[in-house]
């Protein structure tokens, strides 16, 4: 039996949502998607002890300015993958706390990449990049290739978030928002992990 351990949020409330398939907004206009991950403001985190991981499902495609992206390119990295969504209210949220870590990280070799799925369209992605400074590259899934891809990892709804650690294993994944504190503290960690 694989080796985890959850940080914050009880793990009753993940086992609910990922059954019910998550919550639903009754908020959302213009035919928006609103299937998304709603656990009241608090994201559960799993982490995966390095003798479990798997890894991770090799990812290419475009980015939202239509130029070729892969995750190959961060080779020798700890990658951050976020999947998210502009009609997403946790995706909104949870915006400023990916890119501060991400900031806060990147000189110790930590790359963020956003998979922006289900979109209207792709400028709706590219709206929310500018309105949330998005410094990051994010995948174009309207089809949701890459979070099928990634669904053995419980990648169904955003927010979601995998961290890859610099072997390309899947070190770590978090359902729901994610607050600075939380995901710096983990990324941190796998960042400093031996590449062994």
């Amino acid at each position: 039996m694989p080796s985890f351990r959850v940080i914050a949020a009880p793990i009753a409330l993940a086992i609910v949502c990922g059954l019910s398939g998550c919550s639903t907004s009754a908020s959302a206009t213009n035919d928006q998607q609103t299937n998304y991950v709603a656990l009241n403001g608090v994201g559960v985190m799993t982490v995966y002890a390095t003798g479990h991981r798997k890894l991770a499902p090799t990812v290419s495609g475009t980015d939202l300015g239509g130029q070729p992206l892969t995750l190959s390119q961060f080779a020798g990295k700890v990658v951050v993958l976020n999947f998210w969504a502009s009609w997403c209210p946790p995706c909104r949220s949870e915006a400023p706390a990916l890119e501060q870590v991400y900031t806060d990280t990147r000189a110790s070799g930590v790359q963020f990449v956003g998979v922006d799925i289900r979109e209207n369209g792709v400028s709706d992605g590219v709206h929310f990049e500018t309105t949330h400074h998005i410094d990051y590259p994010s995948f174009s899934d309207q089809a949701s290739r890459i979070a099928l891809d990634f669904r053995s990892t419980g990648v169904e709804t955003p927010p979601t978030t995998i961290i890859i650690d610099r072997q390309g294993r899947i070190a770590a994944r978090g359902l729901g928002e994610m607050t600075y504190t939380q995901l710096l503290t983990v990324v941190k960690q796998v960042a400093a992990q031996a590449t062994t």
